[in-house]
């Protein structure tokens, strides 16, 4: 009887201890798959923001001097 009990014991333990070490790999997968996520989401940013830079400076390459002044004079502050 004693035996019986021992052998029912490991069992639901082994069972605990399967299921600790599933949620445990369950949780650091979901971790591992947000930082990934993360980490696309930000090179996919940066790559927008690489792309957004080339086209303009593409478009002030094709500008000409006099064109390129007045656009970046209603950047600059007037003298006061």
């Amino acid at each position: 009887m004693l035996t019986a009990l021992l052998v029912r014991i490991k069992g639901y333990a082994a069972a605990a201890i399967g299921a600790v070490l599933f949620l445990v790999f369950a949780y650091f997968k979901a971790r591992q798959d947000g930082k990934n996520a993360a980490e696309a989401a930000q090179a996919r940013k940066q790559a927008e923001a690489i792309k957004q830079k080339r086209e303009s400076d593409e478009d002030i390459d094709r500008m000409g001097a006099d064109h390129i002044h007045t656009e970046l004079g209603k950047w600059m502050r007037g003298d006061k």
